[in-house]
């Protein structure tokens, strides 16, 4: 027998019959039991954001690069290396077993973060709001790494600081602007061994992470550094002992020293931020 399936009563009575086959939970089948959920990290500002992100097994994580710098995304353990991701591109994991995993940046060693994957939880989206608000809490530095850069910036400064004591102290000939200079370049050279040290140990433990070429000539030329520093210091202390005016040899050669540091500085500076 046939059925006018044009009127427009009997069609919407077909329509409920064949919705009513069908449970609630297969009609969402489609939206709900696809993919899992994804969690983001940006790589912004030579940072990972957050610097722990806290997902579930069988999530999906994917790294933003929002820099202006080429960076990977490397585990410790060499379980898994995104390669290069270049600026403006993304990278996907997905997370197949629990633990934790810490990761770094090949090109830049001080990036650091951490990856843990749970069991269970919908807690991704908490724990990496509590990760990236504790991205701005005062940790000791650990590393050699967070350890070198510390030390160079006081070398840096007392150095060129000093140098420019002493050429005010034979400009306007005052004694006190000479005692400060000595005891600045004093100060210089008691951190600059532990600056180089701190720079072997960076060496030793980030090994082949690091460009070859750029940090053989920086490490070098730091180890010579720290001996420059030292020998312009007992320079300068027989010039303070005697009561004399640093000579013009002495600051010129304190500017070439400077210049050095100036050279060193930017090789360090490629290593960690790229370029």
């Amino acid at each position: 027998m046939m059925h006018d399936t044009g009127n427009p009563l009997l069609r919407f009575g077909l329509l409920i019959c064949v919705l009513g086959a069908f449970s609630p939970s297969q009609l969402l089948v489609a939206v709900e039991s696809g993919q899992p959920a994804a969690a983001t990290v940006v790589i912004k500002q030579l940072h990972f954001q957050p610097d722990q992100m806290d997902v579930k097994v069988g999530d999906r994580v994917t790294w933003e690069n929002q820099d202006i710098f080429t960076h990977t995304v490397t585990a410790d353990d060499g379980s898994f290396d995104s390669g290069p991701i270049a600026p403006g591109k993304s990278w996907t994991l997905t997370a197949t077993h629990q633990g934790r995993i810490a990761y770094h940046c090949r090109p830049h060693p001080n990036m650091n973060a951490q990856l843990i994957a749970q069991g269970g939880g919908d807690s991704t989206k908490g724990s990496a709001a509590k990760a990236m608000a504790g991205t701005l809490k005062w940790r000791p530095p650990t590393k050699p790494e967070q350890i070198h850069p510390i030390l160079v910036n006081f070398t840096a400064a007392l150095l060129p600081l000093s140098l420019l004591s002493d050429l005010l102290g034979r400009i306007f000939k005052r004694q006190n602007l000479h005692h400060a200079a000595f005891w600045m370049i004093v100060y210089a050279a008691c951190i600059t061994p532990f600056t180089a040290a701190a720079g072997w140990w960076w060496k030793h433990v980030a090994g082949p992470g690091l460009p070859a070429k750029l940090i053989t000539v920086h490490q070098w030329l730091g180890t010579a550094a720290a001996l420059i520093f030292i020998a312009l210091t007992v320079w300068r202390w027989r010039i303070h002992k005697q009561g004399l005016t640093p000579t013009v040899a002495y600051l010129v050669c304190g500017v070439l020293a400077v210049l050095a540091l100036v050279y060193q500085g930017s090789l360090g500076g490629a290593m960690a931020f790229g370029g």
